[in-house]
């Protein structure tokens, strides 16, 4: 349809012609034809041609489902402009392509118009510009990307003062600073992309700078040289530059960088110097025959100058070290903390400074007279430092002496040490009496101290009759004092070794003596240890206590101890434990008698009417049996100290061993309640009957001091190489002063609460020999009120 005409309506055949011709046209193309209703609500025809969906039938919505939708109001406000105005519709815009996906089209829409002029219909065709804009939105970001990176380089090279810039391998400039466009007089768009030549590089130049480029690409290797090249506002300037080549991955050659430092003012220095250099040389001609002329006259001054300054550089030298003396000597003074004085032998003027008069008592601003500071110093002392003072001072005498002297104004007692010495003075006239007070109270009264204490050290070893000994811990050199070597059986004159001493030991004794010693050299532990001594020379022996310890003196270890003679406490000793074996011996075969009897009686009088006879007979065995145990133990301990008890080791599981113990031990009637806790099954190798005394020892005691009803508890465990067996109960406790006791001979816990129950305190004392004697460890864990837990350990396997 169209507007109306004054020609002649075509005919029909012509117009059949004319839409053969416009469907061909429509076929021929590659764009999408659609039409819309006058008001572009209604899509009547669409043919996508794959790139938007067909539409064959009339819709509506068509945009929703053709148009992108951050476009739609571009689009729906040009629809509209198009209507309004009835002109053609053109926008390029986003649309949703057939897959869904987001494309560009060129969409151009053609006004229909009726014989009055409105639009009855739009015609219309859009192209696919998809990938025309995505190669501008590339392009663009690779603008973009190009204006950040030359931002980077114009904020890289803007602070040099140097030309920078980048050649691609067609020699073209793809990159040049700021002070390199400035040099030229040009902007970045009139400069990069162009050629030397292009750039106002004279032909010899660019042709020069073209080879180098080939010789980079070449070798891969940098270039250097140098040129003159004029500047636009600075005239000819003579540059330094060099070329660099820029390595894609491939380690192939992609662009060349070049650095160019402008360096006319260095070239007209080395230039003015060159000039000055001959003018010089020339003078230096001239001077040359005035000097040989001097040279005679100065090889007479060179010998006087030499004489003067070898004098000058001597006087300089004992004047330097003139006065670093003087200081050092002021330093000394003041850290020191000196009082110091100067005394004219004439007319006995009294120079002080300060800490000399506090030294005395005065304060800073008081005059202080000869007279004076004698009158502080005590009566005993006050005429020998006077008669002392006087003879230094007329006589040249020496002068350090120590004196205690009484504070005028504090009272307070010091003792000094004045040191001084009499100079005279250059002129002659006089004497110069100088010299230095020091504050020595507390090393002195230390060093009094320590004396008394050493005298009171020495009276009291003597008194004694003690021994001493040091050992160097590096050398080990012994040094004994005379009554340690009579202890050995040395004469007082004798050299007595370390080797030679530890040789007296009796020989049951020697080598835990020494295995004793080393511990406290290696380890730092207390030596306290009783042994027997054969003389060396009477080959008596003599019983010993000896104690010692590592110490610590003037940068040295040594180990110092006392020596104490203790034979006849030993034989006091050997002759009860003797007279105690023998007793305890004499005893047994009576009670193993009356043991019989008992048991006969009980056996026979079982079934007898009297009921008291059966029960004191059961008391009666049960007594036997404490006195048998207490039997024992004294002849246990009289086997152990005279050495005679024996350790038979054979392989057993303490486990059984500690069953049967609790076994025996429920069968005398307890009321406590006994539990094994835990019992790893562990193989020792030890003396099964005296382990077994050892755990009837523990839980015995456990009975005796816990109340009746209250758990005894025993637990048995591995620990690395070692059995640990404790016994545990809920009795009296022990107090921290009996714990450190507890386990030596015949000690026992006296208080209120056991004075009722019986024992002469040998079991704990056996159980610990017999646990060292299989090389273990008895200890224990108790507090008063809460109950105790003995612990021992011994080797496994």
């Amino acid at each position: 349809m169209t507007k109306p005409s004054d020609k002649p309506i075509l005919s029909e055949q012509a117009i059949a012609a004319s839409e053969e011709r416009f469907k061909a046209l429509v076929a021929a193309t590659s764009d999408v034809i659609y039409s819309l209703s006058a008001d572009w609500e209604v899509m009547r025809e669409l043919d996508g041609r794959g790139f938007l969906k067909d539409t064959h039938e009339a819709i509506t919505g068509w945009r929703s489902q053709n148009v992108y939708p951050d476009d739609m109001e571009m689009v729906n406000a040009a629809i509209s402009e198009a209507i309004r105005e009835k002109k053609i519709f053109q926008l390029e815009h986003r649309v949703l392509r057939a897959d869904s996906t987001p494309g560009w089209t060129f969409s151009r829409a053609v006004p229909i118009l009726d014989n009055k002029g409105e639009i009855i219909e739009w015609f219309g065709a859009a192209s696919d510009i998809t990938d025309r804009k995505q190669a501008e939105d590339s392009l663009r970001e690779a603008k973009e990307q190009s204006e950040q990176q030359k931002r980077l380089y114009e904020t890289i090279t803007s602070a040099t003062p140097d030309l920078m810039y980048v050649f691609g391998l067609d020699y073209r400039f793809t990159y040049a600073n700021s002070a390199l466009l400035t040099m030229w007089g040009k902007d970045w768009d009139n400069a990069v992309g162009k050629s030397l030549l292009e750039n106002g590089y004279e032909p010899w130049h660019a042709e020069m700078h073209e080879r180098e480029i080939d010789r980079v690409k070449a070798t891969k290797q940098p270039i250097r040289g140098e040129v003159s090249f004029p500047h636009a506002t600075l005239g000819t300037r003579v540059y330094d530059y060099i070329f660099t080549p820029v390595l894609n991955e491939q380690g192939e050659v992609e662009a060349i960088a070049g650095t160019t430092r402008d360096v006319t003012e260095r070239k007209q220095w080395e230039e003015s110097l060159a000039r000055n250099s001959k003018e010089l040389q020339a003078i230096n001609e001239e001077m040359a025959a005035t000097n040989e002329e001097q040279a005679a006259s100065n090889e007479e001054l060179t010998a006087t100058n030499e004489e003067l300054a070898f004098v000058n550089q001597q006087l300089l030298e004992a004047r330097q070290k003139i006065e670093e003396s003087e200081v050092a000597l002021r330093l000394a003074i003041s850290a020191a903390n000196f009082g110091t004085w100067f005394i004219h032998s004439v007319t006995r003027e009294f120079i002080t400074d300060a800490r000399l008069k506090e030294l005395f008592g005065y304060y800073p601003e008081e005059e202080l007279s000869v007279e004076q500071a004698l009158a502080q110093i005590t009566d005993e002392y006050r005429g020998f430092v006077a008669d002392k003072f006087e003879k230094a001072i007329y006589h040249n005498g020496d002068y350090d002496v120590t004196y205690p002297v009484i504070g005028f104004h504090d009272n307070q007692l010091r003792w000094l040490r004045a040191i001084g010495n009499l100079k005279a003075d250059p002129s002659g006239a006089f004497s110069a009496f100088t010299g230095v007070v020091m504050d020595i109270t507390e090393p002195y009264l230390a060093a009094k101290k320590v004396e008394r204490a050493e005298e009171s050290l020495r009276m009291a070893v003597d008194a004694a009759g003690l021994g001493t000994y040091y050992i160097n811990a590096t050398d080990r050199i012994f040094v004994a004092s005379p009554r340690l070597k009579e202890f050995f059986g040395f004469r007082p004159d004798d050299e007595v070794p370390y080797d030679a001493a530890i040789s007296q030991i009796h020989p049951d004794y020697r080598q835990q003596a020494a295995e004793l010693v080393e511990a406290a050299f290696t380890q730092g532990t207390r030596f306290d240890m009783e042994y027997p001594i054969i003389g060396h020379h009477d080959g008596k022996i003599r019983w010993v206590r000896g104690i010692g310890e590592m110490q610590h003196s003037e940068g040295k270890d040594y180990f110092t101890g006392v020596l104490h003679e203790i034979t006849e406490k030993k034989q006091d000793e050997i002759r009860k434990n003797d007279f105690i074996g023998m007793v305890s011996h004499e005893l047994k075969t009576p009670l193993t008698s009356l043991t019989a009897i008992v048991q006969v009686l009980n056996s026979k009088l079982k079934k007898t009417d009297d009921p008291f006879v059966p029960g004191a007979l059961e008391k009666a065995n049960t007594q036997v049996k404490k006195m048998s145990g207490m039997i024992n133990g004294f002849l246990n301990i009289s086997r152990l100290e005279s050495g005679k008890i024996l350790i038979d080791k054979q392989p057993f599981i303490i486990g059984d061993l500690i069953k049967e113990i609790i076994e025996e031990t429920n069968l005398t009637g307890l009321a406590h309640i006994i539990e094994l806790q835990t019992c790893d099954k562990v193989v020792l190798n030890a003396d099964r009957d005296k382990i077994g005394s050892v755990l009837s020892n523990l839980l015995s005691n456990a009975v005796k001091y816990s109340p009746k009803g209250s758990y005894i508890k025993v637990d048995c465990k591995k620990s690395g190489n070692q059995a640990v067996i404790s016994v545990e109960d809920e009795g009296l406790g022990i107090r921290p002063e009996d714990q450190n006791n507890i386990f030596d001979r015949y000690y026992r816990v006296e208080s209120n609460h056991t004075r009722h129950i019986s024992g002469f305190g040998i079991g704990l004392y056996l159980s610990a020999e017999i646990v060292q004697r299989h090389g273990g460890k008895i200890w224990l864990e108790s507090e008063p009120g809460k109950g105790s837990t003995f612990y021992f350990s011994l080797p496994v396997g």
